[in-house]
């Protein structure tokens, strides 16, 4: 029964040939396009809007390795025409869009100057279709601020990572504020384009750890002038969607007054908005009493009705740290207990220096400039919060409280991502 069906299948088969024959002379036939080939490539790899990306010109480059110069010196009287090293050969063919031949280079920068480039800043396509080193991210330069002089700083300067910190009128017991006011409480320090460091009584009610819902505080960047009718383009109103306690925070002793602020709205970095730089202890050489600490924020407690209130910009001035038992003793001498725990320190107005600012009645940052990382360019660190002060702090010249940022930045660090 097989060999019968193999004998039908034959001859349908040569019959159908032999028709095809019959009709006449045969036509050509060929197929549309050019005859496909493989060739290996690499896709190239997603980069985010922040960083430009630039192919570069084929450049095919052979590395020489120790037997290169073994044999020139071998054979210096000969050209050496053979290589141990084959070159590899030029790419032939068009690659669709997104793809590169092999030993492509492509080059990275950052689109703004505002942002400096981790990862590679060229990356070669592989024989394995990968990309050799590492994918670049474009992060915004921290601490630098142009025209970093006291002198220039007292009239004009921005401070760039100073966040203000608003809370609505709703919930602040004041017949002259109408309902649904933004009242400016506190100053923060920007780290990065979601994260605001600030004192945790900022965010909490007075004397609680209760914290307060994100729909009753806003962050404002890009301010100057404490009118808030003010700065109106340059200014950035931005929405929080968490806030972050410090675990250890006392509201009785303000001890671990720290706190996050992560932003649903993503600040956009600019000459007026860029984040601070966060210190290592490696950083601080020096004694931390000799450091010259400057403290930046609005007066809280502004006078609208005053003629100057318009033209009031943040204020500044220059703190030196004290010993925290001269601290303790100054204020018991003037009737006050107060306890200084490891997360604070105390500090006085340097009166050699400019100064507009009482700290105690600002909730501003403590900063000072140190060389940076990568060059000896000075860059500005967070050095602390304005924690506490009493009434006659400024009138007696009592020294202010400040959270230390130092033993917080893991915590911190940890909280930006």
């Amino acid at each position: 029964m097989q060999k019968l069906a193999q004998s039908l299948l034959s001859f349908v088969t040569t019959r159908m040939f032999l028709v095809a024959m019959n009709r006449g002379p045969a036509k050509t036939m060929e197929w549309s396009g050019k005859q496909p080939i493989c060739i290996k490539a690499c896709r190239e790899p997603k980069i985010s809007d922040l960083v430009r990306q630039k192919v570069l010109p084929m450049q095919v480059q052979s590395r020489e390795t120790p037997l290169h110069q073994l044999y020139s010196s071998a054979f210096s009287k000969q050209k050496l025409q053979i290589y141990p090293t084959k070159k590899p050969a030029l790419p032939f063919g068009e690659l669709p869009p997104g793809y590169q031949h092999l030993h492509t280079q492509l080059q990275y920068e950052c689109v703004s100057p505002f942002y400096r480039r981790l990862g590679s800043s060229r990356r070669t396509c592989l024989k394995t279709g990968k990309w050799s080193g590492r994918a670049p991210v474009c992060i915004p330069i921290c601490g630098k601020a142009e025209n970093i002089t006291l002198q220039k700083a007292v009239t004009s300067m921005r401070w760039p990572w100073q966040a203000a910190i608003y809370r609505t009128a709703n919930g602040v017991k004041e017949n002259s504020l109408r309902k649904g006011a933004w009242i400016l409480i506190c100053s923060g320090a920007l780290v990065n384009e979601r994260t605001v460091v600030v004192a945790a009584h900022c965010v909490t009610d007075l004397g609680k750890t209760i914290v307060l819902k994100t729909a009753e505080l806003k962050v404002v960047l890009g301010k100057f002038y404490r009118d808030d009718d003010r700065d109106e383009k340059t200014i950035q109103n931005l929405r929080i969607s968490a806030i972050i306690v410090h675990p250890n925070y006392d509201p009785i002793l303000l001890d671990s007054d720290i706190a996050i602020i992560k932003l649903l709205d993503k600040a956009r970095i600019s000459s007026r908005v860029q984040p601070i730089c966060l210190s290592s202890s490696h950083d601080l050489t020096s004694s931390t009493e000799d450091l010259k600490i400057t403290v930046t924020g609005w007066k809280v407690l502004a006078d609208i009705k005053d003629p100057g209130y318009k033209n009031d910009t943040i204020r500044m001035g220059v703190v030196q740290m004290v010993d925290s038992l001269l601290c303790e003793q100054q204020y018991e001498d003037n009737g006050i207990q107060v306890s200084i725990t490891d997360s604070m320190f105390c500090a006085k107005q340097d009166h050699t220096a400019f100064s507009n600012i009482c700290p105690a009645e600002t909730g501003g940052i403590a900063a000072i400039t140190l060389p940076g990382k990568a060059s000896p360019e000075l860059r500005w660190h967070l050095m602390g919060l304005v924690s506490w002060g009493y009434d006659k702090t400024c009138s007696l010249q009592l020294y202010s409280g400040y959270t230390k940022a130092l033993p917080f930045k893991d915590w911190i660090e940890k909280n930006m991502k």
